[in-house]
């Protein structure tokens, strides 16, 4: 039945009289179809006395929405169900069992089915079809995964800046399911664990606000679903539940997608500074089909992309013209490693307008005229959670470094050595200081993807933290002079030289440079200065 904005499953009770002998059967029989069709159980409520599903007090006996299509047993969660009403009814402190058959009401979402074919789904239920296709029948690839991330709508403040909430969203998500969670969440449970998130990585001029990414990201209909609520959600909507499609978290299981999808988040949206170049694929991608803008205000429309070109139409050509994917990576090239470009033929290439478009889509481009030239500004990413003063116990030094770590691995379970560049499970990654925390100043202390990087615990942390290896201006790693230490050290510390540091760019080098005319053995300052605890003792 349709039951407000979504749909209800009535069971009547059994009783005395023979009445609804069938309770049992016809449950496992029920649920087991709503399987098939991949329904999801939002709550189920006892009518006329209250929810199975307590308050947020009382947690969950059903532990949130259950996604029926990977539940393996249906009449061991049959039993969940029913042994979870006995109690309904009864005062407080009654020794004997309540009725374990009473009148239930399932809220359900179904894939291919909304409150207004709920006669449809009865039908089906009674006599069961081919289930209708889900998510009108396409078929949700990686490439179209991407594509959805890289479209997401943001809102935008009066200053201009681009809320963080849908991407920070996507990362809580992300590590939920990378941790065996479930692809939906009711709303309780996603206003204390993302909004919990959200005081921790947003930036602190953010308000926490769980509720419009909640509601919001269902604008993406391939990557994101609501049920059981027809706008932003409000306390009392505790049956409400959000999630990632069954198909974009299918993907996201697989860990190389997920490792993607957190470089294409991270990058995109929450590098205040893009610290490297993004890939022109990476950026163009989401393109494909969207109208964009010169600095001009001419319109060009990203018609296609092969391997080696992006088809663009203009006023002039509307059947499009091809431009070479590597003129495109140029400008990217430049605008990240100079911060700003002009726009025009001598510094962008022949197509300049149209790579000018592509790089003012960046999510911190700023495009300036006259000359016409495009910059990246900056947003600093502050982690609330250090104090500004020194005076940190061990215990808190260790919570700093889980979270440190987290945010720099964009909350992966694997990442790389910025130094050596190998990958890491993240609890063999230091969240090591560029600069020593000791000696910053505060506003150094926040400025954490500039400031920090990880490096591995097999050698590379103590050797940069000792000053035996230090990164030069152009980001390639150095060693100090090994005249007289063991043949092992040497060999260690000498096949770093030479490596590309990832964590070196234009607003980390001053850090860089602190650190190769402090701390490193080969400088000629070095030893001059009082530098303080050790970066890992201090952070």
């Amino acid at each position: 039945m349709r039951d407000g904005h979504g749909l209800s499953l009535l069971l009547e009770s059994a009783g005395d009289r023979s009445r609804n002998d069938d309770y049992v059967p016809a449950s496992r029989l029920l649920l087991a179809r709503l399987r098939d069709v991949e329904a999801v159980v939002l709550a189920v409520v006892v009518p006329s006395a209250r929810l199975v599903e307590p308050s947020e007090d009382e947690g969950a006996p059903l532990g949130g929405p259950v996604d029926l299509a990977d539940v393996p047993d249906v009449e061991e969660l049959r039993l969940r169900i029913t042994g979870a009403q006995d109690r309904v009814g009864l005062p407080a402190g009654a020794k004997k069992d309540g009725n374990k058959r009473q009148r239930l009401q399932l809220r359900l979402a179904v894939p291919g089915y909304g409150p207004d074919s709920a006669d449809r789904l009865a039908e089906y239920l009674a006599d069961p079809v081919v289930a209708p296709p889900l998510d009108g029948g396409v078929t949700l690839t990686v490439d179209g995964l991407l594509t959805e991330i890289g479209r997401l709508k943001r809102h935008r403040t009066p200053d201009g800046r681009a809320s963080l909430h849908k991407p920070l969203a996507l990362l809580w998500m992300a590590d939920r399911i990378a941790t065996g969670g479930t692809r939906l969440v009711a709303w309780p449970e996603f206003r204390r664990g993302f909004g919990a998130f959200l005081r921790e990585f947003a930036p602190a001029t953010s308000r926490t606000t769980p509720e419009y990414p909640f509601w919001h990201l269902g604008s993406s209909r391939l990557l994101w679903e609501v049920h059981g609520v027809a706008g932003v959600p409000r306390a009392a909507d505790r049956t409400a539940a959000a999630g990632l499609t069954r198909q974009a978290a299918v993907l996201l299981r697989d860990e190389a997608v997920r490792g993607t999808v957190i470089d294409l988040v991270v990058n995109r949206y929450l590098s205040g500074d893009l610290r490297v170049p993004p890939r022109a694929r990476d950026v163009l991608r989401p393109l494909v089909g969207v109208r964009i803008r010169t600095v001009s205000g001419q319109p060009n429309m990203v018609l296609a992309m092969n391997s080696d070109t992006v088809t663009v139409g203009t006023k002039q050509s509307p059947e499009g013209q091809p431009v070479p994917l590597v003129e495109v990576q140029k400008g990217l090239d430049l605008l990240v490693g100079q911060r700003s470009v002009g726009v025009n033929v001598e510094e962008l290439g022949y197509r300049s307008a149209f790579v000018g478009a592509v790089l003012a889509t960046l999510p911190t481009a700023r495009v300036a005229m006259n000359p016409a030239t495009i910059a990246l500004g900056g947003s600093e990413v502050v982690d609330p959670s250090i104090d500004a003063t020194d005076a940190v116990t061990q215990v808190k030094i260790r919570k700093e470094q889980a979270r440190l770590r987290k945010l720099l691995a964009g909350g992966r379970d694997v990442a790389p050595c910025a130094l050596c560049g190998d990958e890491y499970p993240i609890e063999f990654l230091v969240a090591a200081h560029v600069k020593r925390r000791a000696v910053c100043a505060d506003s150094e202390r926040h400025d954490l993807l500039n400031v920090a990087m990880l490096a591995c615990g097999f050698g590379c942390d103590i050797l940069y933290e000792t000053g035996w290896i230090t990164v030069d201006s152009t980001g390639r790693v150095r060693t100090a002079p090994l005249n007289g230490v063991p043949d092992a050290f040497r060999d260690r510390t000498s096949a770093l030289t030479g490596r590309p540091c990832r964590a070196h760019h234009t607003n980390s080098e001053p850090y860089f440079a602190w650190h190769r005319t402090t701390i490193f053995r080969g400088s000629s300052h070095q030893g001059r200065r009082v530098v303080g605890p050790t970066g890992r003792t201090s952070l």
